[in-house]
């Protein structure tokens, strides 16, 4: 228990946005709009991912979910995330070969090639997902992001007041706690039994599914996503058309993602990975912004920080998503 984390994810949540891409399964009615758009927005180099994450309904390859040892961090970088699953190897495939090979037929013809090339392809895959992060979830993800932080802080002071065993059983319908064992009612699976061997879980929240996925195996942290409440997340996602909000409207969709963006001081290269953009591209909308009189840029050390005006924060107040 004293090793539970929260931990927030822009890689998992791209792949549980996506993962419903060809699935008849009912999802919430501003994860449909998000996918609706995010599908026109696909880069085809990034069509070899959609085709892995939507070739076994409801599993996700192992291998794509970030593998980063505790840090003693609460946010996840996209660059960082890149940059494990850049360094994933032929032995960290094994395990979704093996799910892959259980399978009546065959999944993808993308497992085929990744069988064929391993770790050889996980360059192309890396920057295959990197691009489809840009298209699909970058501009958003600020807005999820701040509603991810506001969901672990309520489970956090929900374990401070109430217990961690309290917060678990209300984390999600299909999780429960009891002495010393947490059990995640699946349907359609064998019973099985997983002994952590005290290093604890990660839990992970998610604006998209209303299902818990969880990644336990050996050699890994384990993992459990779950998702935040119907009303969070439709708060976090919007509408995705610009015509309903009305700070995109009003300086233009990526203007107004990089203002949601400078909400604790960032740095131009914080800026950059929260945007999905290059740090010059992010220097760019900081210096129009600026221009514009919503943030004030300072010099700390070595860092140069942006920080919201008055104005930049009464214009946000009244445009929240």
């Amino acid at each position: 228990m004293s090793r539970i984390r929260f931990e927030t994810s822009p890689l998992l949540n791209l792949i549980r946005g996506l993962d419903q891409l060809g699935s008849t399964r009912s999802i919430r009615p501003a994860h449909r709009r998000w996918l609706t758009g995010a599908r026109r927005h696909i880069p085809e180099r990034s069509r070899p991912v959609v085709e892995l994450l939507s070739a076994i309904q409801g599993y996700a390859p192992a291998f794509l979910v970030p593998d980063i040892p505790a840090g003693g961090r609460t946010h996840h970088t996209v660059q960082e995330e890149l940059d494990a699953l850049r360094a994933v190897r032929d032995a960290d495939l094994a395990l979704d070969f093996k799910v892959f090979d259980t399978w009546e037929r065959r999944p993808s013809r993308v497992y085929d090639i990744l069988r064929d090339r391993g770790e050889r392809l996980i360059p192309a895959l890396t920057d295959a997902m990197q691009a489809l992060y840009r298209a699909c979830l970058a501009e958003d993800w600020p807005d999820i992001r701040r509603t991810l932080d506001a969901d672990i802080g309520r489970r956090a002071r929900q374990m401070v007041q109430d217990g961690p065993g309290a917060m678990l059983n209300d984390l999600h319908p299909k999780l429960s706690w009891k002495t010393d064992e947490l059990t995640l009612g699946v349907s359609k699976v064998p019973d099985w039994r997983y002994d952590l061997r005290g290093e604890g879980v990660t839990f992970s929240p998610s604006v998209f599914g209303h299902y818990v996925g969880s990644l336990i195996a050996p050699g890994r942290h384990s993992v459990m996503a779950y998702p935040v409440s119907d009303l969070d997340a439709a708060d976090a996602l919007g509408t995705g058309d610009p015509a309903d909000d009305g700070l995109a409207a009003l300086i233009g969709r990526a203007r107004a993602a990089a203002l949601r963006a400078v909400d604790d001081d960032p740095t131009t290269g914080e800026l950059a990975t929260r945007l999905g953009v290059k740090a010059p591209t992010a220097s760019a909308h900081a210096a129009a912004l600026r221009s514009a009189g919503l943030i004030v840029t300072e010099r700390t050390g070595r860092s140069v920080r942006h920080r919201l005006t008055g104005l930049g924060s009464d214009l946000l107040a009244a445009n929240r998503r």
